[in-house]
Order: structure tokens, then sequence, then C-alpha cells
């Protein structure tokens, strides 16, 4: 009797086992959009539980809970928002900006400020930051009570340290003309700004850059204008509840296709043609990707660093100018990013960076490109000359000025003597040859600030000096400009096996 009770009930088990096995793919087939999405052989496709979390999301959505609360929460009308787990946005834009959200925009804005002074030296004739608005902070109406943002926020206190000419806050230009128009500017079930927004958007780039150049064509105005209204399954914040086919969203189209332009994408790197044919939308690269557009108005090159916000912006800016090199903004400003490399390469007209506003407090934008060098030329004024104090692993020659290097962390430690204030000088003049020929040597410089002890990483910068004698531009330095005093610097001669023998001047402080 035992037997036959333990003999039934295995076979049960085995059974709702083997009809689970079978339920599961069977589920996944059946739901399938298309007999073309069946992937018949793979395991991955026929045993997706994706459909359970479908099911849970279908159930709960209608009462506004939602399933994965961290990616995505629901507002009212069918609005989704982005929840915590991209850079806190929900924690973040509910808050008032903290002291830490003030120094953070004064670092970033010194950073900037540098990219500014080396891009104009590398004949770069504009440089300027687009913040593409958070879906929250331009429909805030249709979140949660909860999630309202406030105001002001952590962007405020950005645009508060830094330098706003080189920023284009579009914040309330779209806040403005969502009232004047019947259509959303940014998708319900998506985190971005449709094409719609993103016209409305570019016309203000292109009134703010105007101003600064002149001479820069820009598309008619009706190519903004609203053409039509597609349909369309649900974006990304949709698929985070497995819900896209479920949640139908609005698809704005404007007469931008009605321009004759032409389009050429290609590998940077490679040269490679990866598509050709009109002007469609182009998703952030992650490698640098050209594209040329026959019929542009512009014959320029522009550099532009940019995030999915720039998708539906990409034809706007193909129809303006004939060569945008495109990469995402991260993958250049990364440690060991392409940034400078690209600039130095292919020596772009103009530098545009399109950046959500939660990634543009992003601490990489803090990052400092290499010291801007320039030769000495008879504008620069002298103010203040330095003395030696110091010599480590360096021998003193015939003369006063000549050296040589005996061992491995050769520096010279220079004091000033009058302190120096950061802003009311622009220069440092370095004269330096080597008895080699060396066209060119590795240098560190450190500057001692304030009350600090002692020389550190955090207030130096290494670059490659020219041999003969160049002007070191101060202000592209990592925090110089931040320090009240400075009291002495530090060059050190990173050379391996070159220029061994060679001479240095006192570096001479001035301005031009």
């Amino acid at each position: 009797m035992i037997v036959r009770i333990v003999k039934r009930n295995t076979f049960i088990f085995l059974s709702v086992v083997l009809l689970s096995l079978l339920a599961v793919p069977a589920t996944n087939i059946f739901t399938a959009p298309s007999r073309e999405t069946i992937k018949w052989g793979e395991k991955s496709f026929l045993y997706n539980m994706d459909f359970i979390s479908r099911w849970a999301a279908l159930l709960l959505y209608p009462v506004g809970i939602s399933t994965d609360s961290n990616q995505v929460i629901i507002g009212r009308d069918d609005w989704l928002f982005l929840g915590d787990l991209y850079e806190e946005t929900r924690t973040i834009d509910r808050r008032p900006p903290s002291a830490a959200d003030y120094v953070s925009g004064q670092e970033i804005g010194s950073a900037i400020e540098s990219w500014n002074r080396y891009l104009s030296s590398k004949g770069v004739k504009l440089f300027r930051i687009m913040i593409g608005p958070n879906k929250g902070t331009i429909y805030p109406e249709n979140l949660p009570i909860w999630a309202k943002p406030s105001i002001p926020n952590a962007t405020d206190a950005l645009l508060v340290g830094a330098n706003t000419i080189h920023y284009v806050d579009f914040r309330s230009i779209l806040l403005k003309s969502k009232a004047s128009h019947s259509v959303a500017l940014y998708y319900k079930t998506d985190t971005h700004w449709n094409a719609l927004g993103a016209g409305i958007a570019f016309q203000a780039f292109a009134q703010q850059v105007g101003k600064v150049v002149p001479e820069i064509q820009w598309p008619p105005q009706k190519i903004y204008k609203l053409n039509r209204v597609d349909s369309r399954v649900g974006g990304d914040l949709a698929n985070f509840l497995r819900l896209t086919t479920y949640l139908p969203d609005l698809e704005p189209v404007t007469y931008i296709s009605s321009l004759a332009v032409e389009t050429t994408q290609l590998d940077y790197d490679t040269g490679f043609i990866l598509r050709q044919g009109g002007n469609p939308q182009v998703n952030a690269p992650n490698k640098p990707l050209l594209v040329q557009s026959c019929g542009a108005l512009n014959q320029k090159k522009v550099l532009w660093l940019r995030d999915s916000f720039g998708t539906v912006m990409s034809p706007f800016m193909a129809a303006t100018f004939s060569e945008v090199l495109q990469l995402h903004w991260a993958e250049a400003m990364k440690p060991g990013g392409k940034f400078v490399q690209l600039v130095e390469e292919w020596e772009p007209d103009y530098v545009f960076f399109t950046v959500v506003e939660r990634a543009s407090r992003s601490p990489w934008f803090a990052s400092y490109p290499p010291p801007v060098l320039v030769p000495l030329g008879s504008k620069f004024k002298p103010i203040q000359t330095t003395t030696a104090v110091g010599l480590n692993h360096l021998l003193q020659g015939t003369t006063t000025n000549e050296f040589q290097i005996i061992g491995n962390d050769p520096f010279f430690d220079f004091t000033v003597s009058e302190i120096i204030k950061p802003k009311e000088v622009d220069y440092l003049s370095i004269s330096l040859s080597c008895a080699d020929g060396s066209q060119s040597v590795p240098l560190q410089l450190f500057w001692l600030v304030d009350k600090q002890p002692y020389f550190d990483e955090e207030h130096s910068a290494r670059f490659l000096f020219r041999t003969g004698e160049n002007l070191i531009d101060l202000h592209t330095l990592p925090k110089w400009d931040s320090a009240k005093s400075i009291t002495r610097v530090r060059v050190d001669i990173d050379t391996q096996d070159s220029c061994v023998h060679f001479k240095l001047g006192n570096p001479i402080f001035g301005v031009e």
C-alpha cells in the first residue's frame, strides 16, 4: 500500500515537472510577436521566464504598482518615469541642492573652463554643452506626488558653479513650449524626448550659438513643425516592465525629412562605410562614427560627444553640418578616453556635447585636458621669477643653467620671492634645451598651495614639453584657479635615456 502511494506521488510529481517544462516553451512560442521571432533551437528563448514578470506587471500596472520600481515608477495618465537605479534620479531630483552639489559644480565649472581654453588653442571656434532635461523636470505634474522634483535642484547648483556661457540649458524653453503643443514633447513610456521636443531644443541651441557664430546657417523653421503623429510600441521604460507591446506610445514626426540631405555613416577608425542614404536617426555610438552629409547647410566639422538624447536630434545636426564625428561622451571623457585624440587628429571646427540632465554632474566632467603650451611671444609680460632652492638626482654643470641627470627621480624645487595669487597670473615660462637635440621632454609640474606642507599628485600636471622657450597656460591646470596662493613650484624631469644633459632656466610667472 505504501509503495503504491509513493509510486503514485512520484508519478504525479514527475508529470507536473514534465508539464512545466513543456508549458514554459509553449507559452514563449504562442506569445511570440511573430513566427520570425521564434528561436526553436535556443534554450534562452524557449525557457525564458520573462512572461511571468510580464503577467505580474500586467496585473499590478492598473493599480500603479511597478514590478521594478528601482528602474521605473508609474506616474499619472500612463506616464512612466525612471527610477533610482540610474544616477539616483528620483532621490537627487526630489531634494534641494546640497553644499556638495555646489562644490561639485565649481569643480566641473573649473574643468570645463580649462577644456574651453584647450579647445581654443587647438583651433576650435566654439565649445558648448547641451543639457537634455530629465523627463520629470519637464512633466513633473505626471509624477506621483511623492516624486515631485525640487526647485532649485542639483542641476541649478551645477550651473551656479560653472560658467553658464558654455552650457545650453533647455529646461525653460521646453517648459514654456509644452503648453502650446497638443502633443507631448517626451514619450510617455520612454526616458527620452521625441522629435518634437528635440526640434524645439535644437532651435534654442541654434539661437544661442547664432549669437556667437553668426555665419552658421540653420535649417528653416518649417522643418521643426509637426507633420503627423504615428503610433509606436512602448519605449525603454515599458521594456523594463516587459510591457512594450501592451503600453503603446505616440511618435511625433516633423518635416526634417523634407530636406534634401543624404548621409553616409563611416567607422572613423577604419573608414569602412556602415550605411548610406537618407538622413536617419543615429543611436549613440560607443566607437567614433563619422556622419558625412551631402546637402548640409555648412561645410564644417563638428565633434559631437553625446548620449541617447542625441538620437532624435541627429538628423537636425546632419542637416546643418557636413561632417559630424559622433561618440558617446562617456567613452570620450572616461580616463584614457578619446576626447583629446579626436580633437588633435580630426581638428574640428566646433565641439558640442549633448548630455541628459541626470548625467551632467558626472565626475568625469571634472577631469582636465592636457595643459596648454604656447610658444613664448612678445606679448608675455614677466611678473615674478623663481629661485631654485633644491635639486634631486641632478648635478649642476659648469654654468648656472647646465645640469646632468644622475638618478631615477630628478627634479627642481623653486620658490617665489612673493606669494603668487593664481588668478593674477596666466602663464609660467620655461626655457629647456637638451644637449642631444631632443625635441620634447616629459615633465611634471607641481605647485604648493596655501598652507600645504608638501607637494602632492593632486596639485600637479604631466605634459610633453616642446624644447625651447614655451608658456604653460596655468588656467588649464587642474585646481590651479581654486587655490588662494602659490608659494613654490617643482619641475620633475620624467625622461628615461634621452636629454640626460640639458639647460633649464628658472621658470618665470607672467601675463599676456
